[in-house]
């Protein structure tokens, strides 16, 4: 089965630096803010195989199949409360679970 997103993941690398950078850019406050409202649409419309995506340009939201992270980053385990930081602009994406408070 083909899956498509907009979303290139094949074209990311993998950043340990996205989440900080955002935090220094917008505040911390803000940035949880942000990652409660992706974990948020995830518990009102994701399912077990969805995975939410915030993208930094905008602050906004997503829901991914966790089918196309898989193949595309090779992340063969999702769990609760994991969400993908993503820039576009960068062509990055970072991993975190949900422990910020």
């Amino acid at each position: 089965m083909k899956y498509s997103s907009f979303f290139d993941f094949e074209k990311c690398y993998l950043s340990n630096e996205l989440w900080p950078d955002f935090i220094n850019k917008i505040g911390i406050s803000r940035a949880k803010l942000a990652v409660h409202q992706a974990l948020d649409i995830q518990r009102m419309h994701g399912t077990s195989s969805t995975l939410p995506v915030l993208i930094l340009e905008t602050c906004g939201s997503a829901l991914v199949d966790s089918h196309v992270v898989k193949t595309h980053i090779g992340l063969s385990y999702v769990e609760h409360g994991m969400i993908f930081i993503y820039s576009k602009k960068l062509n990055a994406i970072q991993l975190l679970i949900d422990n910020i408070d």
